[in-house]
C-alpha cells in the first residue's frame, strides 16, 4: 500500500510507469461496489437497489483518481492534471460495463458474444485513453499509428478480463481446479487495466520522444 502512494515521480520519460501504478486505483475503484454488497449481504443486508449507482460511483472516483496520480506522479500542473483525469474518467465509460457484464457470468454464454463486447469496449477505452492523454500532456506525435497501438493494448486488458469466462466456458476438471480458478481471476483483474495502461503510457513516451527529436 505504501508503495502505491510513494510520493516518487518517475522521470520525464516515463509516462508507462505513471500510469500502469495509476491503474491499481482504478482497479480500486472497480473493487468497492462488489466489496461493499458483498459485506452488506453478509450482515443480513442485501443492498441489491444499491448495486448499480455504487458501481459506477467505485468506478468514477477509481477512474478520475488514477487521472490525478498519474499527473501527480509525472509533475503535471493543474490544468494538464484536470486534462488527465479526464482521460481516465473516458476509459471508464466503456470499461466500467464491461466489468459490469462479466460479473456473475457462468461460463455458458456465447464465448465470441462475450469476447466482441468486451474487446470492443477496451479497444475504444484504451485508444481515447491514449488519445486524450497525449493532448493532456501536450504531445503531439502520438499519430494514428500510436493511437491504434493503443488500442491494441485495450485489446490485451480485454484477453485478461476474460480469462476466468474461458476456463469457464471451457468447463474442464482438473485437480486444483479452484486455486487455479483464483488465480485466473485475480491475473484477470489486474492484467486488464495494467497491462493496457502500461501500453498506452509506453506509446506516450514514444511519441514524446519522437517530438523531442523533430524539434531539436
Amino acid at each position: 500500500m505504501h508503495a502505491l502512494f510513494e510520493d516518487v515521480t518517475p522521470r520525464q520519460d516515463e509516462i508507462r510507469v505513471a500510469f500502469s501504478r495509476a491503474a491499481r486505483l482504478a482497479l480500486a475503484g472497480l473493487l468497492v461496489a462488489p466489496a461493499l454488497l458483498s459485506v452488506a449481504s453478509a450482515a443480513g443486508v442485501p443492498w441489491r437497489a444499491a448495486a448499480e449507482p455504487v458501481f459506477w460511483l467505485g468506478a468514477i472516483v477509481g477512474f478520475g483518481g488514477a487521472g490525478w496520480f498519474a499527473g501527480r506522479q509525472l509533475g503535471a500542473d493543474r490544468r494538464r492534471g484536470a486534462a488527465l483525469t479526464g482521460a481516465f474518467l473516458a476509459a471508464a465509460l466503456p470499461t466500467a460495463p464491461a466489468f459490469r457484464e462479466l460479473q456473475g457470468l457462468t461460463g455458458r454464454e456465447s464465448l465470441v458474444a462475450v469476447a466482441a463486447f468486451t474487446l470492443a469496449a477496451f479497444c475504444l477505452a484504451f485508444a481515447l485513453a491514449g488519445l486524450l492523454s497525449a493532448r493532456a500532456l501536450g504531445i503531439t506525435g502520438i499519430g494514428a499509428r500510436g493511437v491504434a497501438a493503443c488500442a491494441a493494448g485495450g485489446a490485451a486488458g480485454a484477453a485478461f478480463a476474460i480469462l476466468p469466462f474461458g476456463w469457464a466456458w471451457m468447463r474442464l476438471d482438473v485437480p486444483g481446479e479452484s486455486y487455479l480458478v483464483m488465480l485466473l481471476a485475480i491475473a484477470g483483474f489486474l492484467g486488464s487495466l495494467i497491462a493496457p495502461f502500461h501500453v498506452v503510457g509506453r506509446v506516450l513516451d514514444r511519441a514524446r520522444r519522437g517530438t523531442a527529436l523533430a524539434r531539436a
